[in-house]
């Protein structure tokens, strides 16, 4: 049982510090930085050079200078990428040694990002994402369905967490043994389990589909979006970590009732042999 509380706290401990590191990565400048949801990249920006009907646009296209990068997007008031994380997005240049200059909002929960209204808003004045050739409005259609599920993510991110620290705690207790905390530990390592891999599946399966928005509505004027891998297994980790207690724990309340079980049935099995040789002596005390 010691080494079962030593495991147990070991594990709630991980999961706990790897939640709370995705659930703040992106909280200043360089923190996590590559631990993003999504990346929106424009540096490969590009414009059809034909009369757009937008004066705005028409003189930025005629005045561009053929091979500048990101030109386009620097003018139209874009920047280079914007990372979205679980509370809040940074924002950023590269400058001439392609370091990334970030700018992060505040964090906050229940945070969702729309893409149009954020680029809608840095656009130059008189521009707008429909003037660039984008359909808008397929677009916000499905970001609006998938922050939703955004919103959900952030509540069972704070879910799961809470109960991978009552574990640590109840797995403090685990030292003195006790089938009641057993069966706690059990509990909280299902929840714990549960709402980790609720938070990483939907925030896995929202990046894929909001990339797969943003490619399919932006690629066009070459806005691309991608995941981050490093997002992926520090999300996952915690969740493998949870349904490895889950098991031990698990483990432990059944190996429980089976010892009590064999206890009782080995105290009838000596109770009942007491009996038969009570009986046997009385039997022959009456023969003799």
């Amino acid at each position: 049982m010691r080494g079962l509380a030593i495991i147990s706290i070991a594990l709630s401990m991980a999961a706990s510090i790897l939640g709370l590191l995705v659930l703040f990565a992106g909280r200043k400048n360089g923190f996590l930085s590559d631990t993003y949801i999504i990346k929106v990249d424009t540096t490969n920006l590009t414009l059809n050079t034909s009369n757009t009907g937008n004066s705005v646009l028409d003189n930025i296209l005629n005045s561009a200078t053929p091979g500048t990068v990101n030109t386009t997007a620097e003018r139209l008031g874009l920047r280079d990428f914007y990372k979205v994380f679980v509370m809040n997005f940074c924002e950023g240049d590269r400058d001439s040694n392609n370091k990334q200059i970030s700018n992060c909002t505040k964090q906050k929960g229940m945070f969702t990002f729309n893409p149009v209204s954020t680029f809608n808003n840095q656009l130059l004045q008189g521009v707008k994402l429909q003037d660039l050739g984008v359909k808008t409005l397929e677009l916000e259609n499905d970001i609006k369905v998938l922050n939703v599920a955004y919103k959900t993510m952030f509540v069972t991110y704070c879910g799961g967490i809470a109960a991978a620290g009552v574990i640590m705690i109840l797995g403090a207790l685990g030292f003195f043994g006790g089938r009641l905390i057993e069966c706690a530990n059990m509990m909280f390592a299902v929840i714990s389990f549960l709402f980790l891999g609720i938070a990483s599946g939907i925030g896995t399966a929202a990046g894929f589909k909001i990339c797969d928005a943003i490619n399919h509505e932006m690629g066009k004027i070459g806005i691309r979006a991608s995941h981050s891998k490093m997002y992926l297994g520090m999300t996952w980790a915690p969740v493998t970590c949870m349904l490895i207690l889950t098991f031990l724990w698990c483990g432990a309340c059944l190996s429980r009732g089976k010892d009590k079980t064999h206890h009782k049935d080995a105290g009838k099995r000596k109770s009942g042999g007491h009996k038969s040789d009570r009986a046997k002596r009385s039997w022959r005390k009456r023969k003799h």
